[in-house]
This record gives structure tokens, C-alpha cells and sequence, in this order.
């Protein structure tokens, strides 16, 4: 017999790299699971500064509640001195554009191209 996670929990993992931290998101971020995805990412942002990776490509869904989120996010991590980067699949892009977001918050279609963004920043 198998067992089929939650899917109102989205995948949440964390990983760093030179000067920044990062948490990888997957599966669908709606109004069931925003709340521990907020509570992941904004754990996350520290005071004093630095730089902060949110993996969105392997998100499948991500309704208002996510993009929410994101925004809180963002305005944390500025209040914060942190410089938040998304890497987001083309459906989350997609919205962002929508929305109006891709003039707000930065992101990447990979994650390579969001390292080689903070290279050199302090």
C-alpha cells in the first residue's frame, strides 16, 4: 500500500548557496497551503540583510492566496534589507505578467541565472 502525500501541502525544501538561501516550492500553492508556505518563506528572511532564492519551477498552481504570498514576501524582504529572487516556471511568469508582478518582484526562468544575478552582491 502506498501513501499519497497531502496535497494541500506543497514540497518545501531548503538549500544555500554563496551568500544566499534558498527554498525550493513545488506541487500547488492556493488558499489551503499559503499559509505554510508563508510561514516558510518568511522564516527565512533574516534581519541584517543578505539575499534570498524562492524556487517556484516546480509549482503547478499557484491561485491569489500564492501570489499573496509572494507579495508579503517581498515587502518583508525589502523591510529586511534581503534582495528576494524567483525562479519561476512559465505558468507562475505567466501570471506574474497578468498581474503586473514581473515589474516588481525579480525573477529568472532558472536557477543558475538567479546565482549569476547575485554574483558580486553584497
Amino acid at each position: 500500500m502506498s501513501f499519497d502525500p497531502d496535497p494541500a501541502v506543497p514540497g518545501i525544501e531548503q538549500f544555500s548557496g554563496p551568500g544566499y538561501r534558498g527554498c525550493r516550492l513545488s506541487g500547488e500553492i492556493d488558499f489551503t497551503s499559503a499559509g505554510a508556505v508563508q510561514s516558510a518563506l518568511l522564516g527565512m528572511i533574516l534581519p541584517g540583510g543578505g539575499a534570498m532564492i524562492v524556487d517556484l519551477s516546480q509549482v503547478t498552481f499557484l491561485d491569489s492566496s500564492g501570489v499573496g504570498v509572494l507579495v508579503q514576501a517581498h515587502r518583508v524582504a525589502s523591510e529586511r534589507d534581503t534582495r528576494l529572487l524567483l525562479v519561476a516556471s512559465e505558468p507562475v511568469r505567466k501570471l506574474l505578467r497578468l498581474t503586473g508582478l514581473d515589474t516588481v518582484l525579480e525573477t529568472y526562468d532558472e536557477r543558475s541565472a538567479a546565482e549569476a544575478a547575485l554574483s558580486g552582491f553584497e
